[in-house]
């Protein structure tokens, strides 16, 4: 077998390897599922395994770094100080978090992540952790910057209007990844967008 295919495939192996794992870790909890469970769903053997992962939590890991990585590179997109009508930059917003919503490993991973988060170590924690620092600066400046240009009215805090608007979210991805609760995703979407927008806009950003 040529060199690039060998790699090639190694990578679709342990991407069906990762996808497995948070399909089970999703349905059972990440402690209730074994190395065995993992490998009998993905049909390879312990050594195929062990050639792409150290550990269970080495597994995990790599899980919690893909999916931290597409929603951080999804949440630059949502910045609010951006130079288009307001009406544009809301459907931006809809589209890219519509698009994440509809997202099945998403979904899951956000289970994962919201439902198993505090039975995690300290290392991973600290990742999540991090993970959050990172959208509230990052929301931070956007708002800032939308008020240094007049867009978002200048009285409110972008400090704790971050911590605000990701306190939300994060209570409306509980309903719908944890509880499993048939939420409407457009009409949660745009109810969040409507409630922020309404309270930071200037009046004639709007």
């Amino acid at each position: 077998m040529k060199p690039k295919r060998k790699r090639r495939d190694g990578i679709q192996r342990q991407a069906q390897i990762m996808e497995i794992a948070l399909r089970l870790f999703a349905a059972k909890g990440y402690h209730s599922t074994s190395i065995d469970d993992i490998i009998s769903e993905a049909g390879i053997v312990k050594g195929t395994f062990y050639l792409h992962f150290a550990s269970k939590h080495n597994l995990l890991e790599s899980i919690i770094d893909t999916h931290l990585k597409t929603l951080i590179e999804s949440i630059k997109l949502l910045d609010i100080s951006m130079a288009k009508p307001i009406s544009e930059v809301k459907e931006f917003y809809i589209q890219i978090t519509r698009g994440l919503m509809q997202n099945e490993e998403i979904r899951l991973f956000v289970k994962i992540f919201l439902r198993d988060a505090f039975g995690l170590d300290h290392k991973l924690l600290e990742k999540i952790t991090t993970f959050f620092h990172q959208i509230v600066i990052i929301i931070s400046n956007y708002i800032s910057k939308a008020q240094a240009d007049g867009r978002v009215v200048k009285h409110i805090d972008p400090l704790i209007t971050s911590y605000s608007i990701i306190g939300s979210v994060k209570e409306v991805l509980f309903h719908w990844a944890v509880l499993d609760e048939k939420l409407d995703i457009d009409k949660s979407i745009t109810t969040l967008l409507d409630v922020y927008f309404a309270g930071m806009l200037e009046r004639e950003a709007e």
